[in-house]
């Protein structure tokens, strides 16, 4: 159910934002999986191993974008995704 939450709410919320000037749709902030790990490794105090994160972003329990050979976490995502760690929620598909 929670992975229900974390793939389905960001695509959501990307549909809502208002458009930039210029009329072209903005764009939701990113990360490389690296980068999003070391963040929630230093918010979380280290309670998700990178091996684990990884393992959650091939499996799908992660949402992510990819573009040609690269994966993206969007931020919110990353945000939600925190919360739940902090909150002690598991990340189940």
């Amino acid at each position: 159910m929670l992975a229900n939450r974390l793939t389905s709410q960001p695509l959501e919320r990307a549909r809502t934002l208002p458009q930039a000037p210029g009329g072209a749709p903005r764009r939701i902030p990113s990360l490389v999986p690296s980068n999003a790990w070391r963040i929630l490794n230093a918010r979380t105090g280290g309670t998700v191993s990178r091996p684990t994160f990884y393992r959650w972003l091939s499996s799908g329990k992660v949402y992510s974008v990819r573009v040609g050979h690269r994966i993206y976490i969007p931020w919110p995502v990353l945000d939600e995704l925190i919360e739940q760690c902090m909150a002690g929620e598991r990340i189940d598909r």
